[in-house]
């Protein structure tokens, strides 16, 4: 029994020993949101960033109720380059000195985010219409940030601050028409009238030109970028398919660039309906028990066969006398007197050349 009672006598000295402090609650707060990147589309300036997704521990993020989004103006001298984000100590000085200066210009909460996601990408869209009417762009500077918020009061640290030299890009470029060739799609198109503010004379340093399927939503990267010629040629284009096509203008030919509206649309339908090359050098030998028939081949890479014809001395029409002819030639075992001859190519689109006829 004295056993028992000095284990407990131990055990209970042990318990009230000196208590450690208790540690401060680890506040779970979103991680930085990073990178923003910018980029100036027409009249707007256009932010991405990644959708807030983990803590700044490192675990996944529930509870985010709003994505905030600061901007600052600032005014900038002719030529003035874009600064780079401030970095160790001046960062979190400029920062507070941003939250002190800057406006909130979006606060996204999560039906807005919903809207503005695409992919794990948050797109925001900055509206430049006032600074046009004011005549301000191309003397100021925009400078961004962005914060994400999980149960209302926890607030992630700023986002790295990004800024934008906003420009006066060029106007719409007209009239885009879209040719169908055999082997491409040429677009033509005028130059803007203007610039998007209305004044002239127009700039435009480069031309960029998008392509979408029919049933496509949205144009992605341009599919080239040409100087300032407007026209453009392309042969990435794919057989059978319907394309709908649109231009922008460019201040320069250098990126990210600084791109007008887009043109209206061009419709381009690049079905097969051109015929190969009807057959050349045809020749008609007169045979004891018939009539042969040879001629060039036809090089057309989507040839399928060849159609052999026949037609009297009055009759206005031909008449087919075979067709899926593989080989450059036939033979025709009971010919009537005085008939004609001719022969066609077809491609595997089914149209048909002309009627290549025999010569006298």
């Amino acid at each position: 029994m004295r056993k028992i009672f000095a284990v407990l006598g131990a055990l209970l000295a042990f318990g009230c020993g000196r208590k450690l402090d208790p540690l401060p609650p680890i506040l779970v707060v979103p991680a930085r949101v990073e990178p923003v990147r910018l980029e100036q589309d027409g009249g707007d300036v256009v932010l991405r960033f990644p959708y807030p997704a983990r803590t700044a521990q490192g675990a996944a993020l529930t509870g985010l109720t709003k994505v905030t989004v600061y901007r600052e103006i600032q005014s900038a001298r002719e030529g003035a380059r874009v600064p780079e984000p401030p970095a160790g100590e001046a960062r979190a000085r400029e920062e507070r000195d941003f939250r002190l200066r800057a406006e909130v210009i979006a606060e996204l909460g999560p039906e807005a985010l919903d809207e503005r996601t695409l992919g794990a990408e948050v797109i925001v869209r900055d509206s430049l219409v006032s600074m046009y009417r004011d005549k301000r762009l191309g003397k100021i500077l925009l400078r961004y940030g962005v914060t994400a918020t999980r149960d209302r009061k926890r607030v992630s640290e700023m986002s790295p601050l990004v800024s934008i030299l906003p420009a006066v890009p060029p106007g719409r470029p007209d009239d885009l028409v879209a040719s169908v060739l055999e082997s491409q799609v040429c677009l033509e198109w005028r130059a803007p009238a203007g610039m998007l503010d209305g004044s002239t004379p127009v700039v435009v340093g480069a031309y960029a030109v998008y392509r979408k399927g029919e049933a496509d939503e949205w144009y992605e990267d341009p599919i080239g970028v040409v100087g300032k010629e407007t026209s453009f040629a392309d042969q990435t284009a794919r057989s059978d398919r319907r394309y709908l096509y649109t231009v922008r203008a460019a201040l320069k030919k250098e990126l990210p660039p600084v791109l007008g509206p887009p043109s209206d649309e061009a419709f381009a339908d690049t079905r097969d309906v051109f015929p190969p090359a009807a057959p050349a050098g045809l020749l008609v030998l007169v045979e004891a028990e018939g009539t042969r028939l040879a001629w060039t081949p036809v090089l057309a890479p989507d040839l399928a066969s060849y159609r052999a014809y026949r037609k009297g001395t009055k009759a206005a029409a031909w008449s087919r006398i075979a067709e899926g002819l593989k080989e450059p030639g036939y033979f025709d075992p009971a010919p009537p007197k005085g008939v004609r001859y001719g022969v066609t190519a077809v491609d595997r689109q089914g149209n048909e050349s002309p009627v290549a006829e025999e010569s006298r």
